[in-house]
């Protein structure tokens, strides 16, 4: 059954990646992950090493344990690579953190405190104040991403819409090692990603492909 699987998604990836099919290869891809998530064991250790690589690569990339950052950080949804823990963890680190939530003007940081409401799709929002300003690290949700800094979110728009607004922060996809594939489908507005962390590794973009032709930064749709 998992070999199956394995030919399927790679199957996926090879398709031509023309724009007459790339809707439906996106679709595809997002059914795959979300069932291929639905079966992810030993959650409790693959968080204790997401943390783990998370705290390595972000005291090494911003200045040490002394340095106060601003991170903006997804609130995790389901079966999601979680987050409270990692929140907290900042927190008690002192670096300030905010949590996004979707208003009619789109996606807002607002800052993560005790309180919470829920969201039409039933997802947790932070009731708190909004960031006026920039922050440092935006840690971001995804259904799938590959090495070229190509991210498969749900659909929606949100985050490529907040990325294309925020473009100085380092941006950070936080998702288990087996979201990680070859070809992730992408369009002209698809914002990429700096750094992969899971909990085997931590995975830098490579400049000349987020610089180059081959950059895909725009302003459009697909969360």
């Amino acid at each position: 059954m998992m070999m199956s699987k394995i030919r399927f998604v790679e199957k996926l990836e090879e398709e031509n990646s023309n724009s007459e099919n790339i809707q439906d290869r996106k679709k595809k891809l997002r059914v795959y992950m979300k069932e291929r998530r639905s079966q992810n064991e030993n959650r409790d250790v693959k968080e204790a090493l997401l943390i783990e690589n998370f705290f390595q690569w972000f005291m090494s990339e911003m200045g040490g344990a002394c340095t106060r950052r601003r991170l903006f950080v997804y609130l995790s949804f389901s079966l999601e690579a979680p987050t409270d823990l990692l929140i907290e963890r900042l927190k008690e680190a002192g670096h300030e953190v905010y949590c996004p939530k979707i208003e009619k003007s789109g996606m807002q940081a607002v800052q993560c405190g005790e309180d919470f409401c829920l969201s039409h799709f039933g997802i947790r929002e932070p009731i708190g104040k909004v960031l006026q300003g920039e922050t440092d690290v935006i840690v971001l949700p995804l259904l799938a991403v590959d090495e070229k800094g190509n991210r498969l979110g749900y659909g929606k728009g949100y985050y490529d819409a907040y990325l294309h607004s925020h473009p100085l922060a380092k941006r950070v996809a936080y998702c288990y090692d087996f979201q990680i594939c070859k070809n992730v489908p992408a369009e002209a507005w698809d914002e990429k990603i700096d750094v992969i962390i899971t909990d085997k590794r931590v995975i830098h973009v490579k400049i000349q492909e987020k610089n180059g032709e081959n950059y895909n930064g725009g302003s459009k749709k697909e969360d």
